[in-house]
């Protein structure tokens, strides 16, 4: 759904850049979703193909600097998204204050 909802934008609005945040599920924990692995693998063509700027974030990542960096000794959903939040407002911060 999210993929084609950004690829509809995309058509409406083709002049204007896309920058899209995806954060990859973590490698070490088991999901509820069976087929998790594999949706964002196949997500990653339309990514390519509709968004001019892609960044990618991996989850293992994100809570490994929320327990190393941040010293939060397990990192609920809210403080990982926190965490990605803030990586959003910092490499944008020169396209909103130029």
């Amino acid at each position: 759904m999210g993929s084609y909802l950004l690829e509809t934008l995309n058509d409406l609005y083709s002049k204007k850049l896309v920058q899209t945040y995806s954060v990859f599920p973590n490698k070490n924990e088991i999901s509820d979703v069976v087929v998790q692995p594999y949706n964002s693998l196949l997500t990653l063509k339309r990514l390519t193909l509709n968004a001019d700027c892609v960044v990618l974030l991996d989850n293992t990542a994100l809570n490994r600097i929320a327990v190393e960096r941040l010293h939060i000794p397990n990192p609920s959903v809210s403080q990982t998204n926190s965490l990605v939040s803030t990586i959003m407002s910092a490499s944008t911060t020169t396209l909103r204050y130029p």
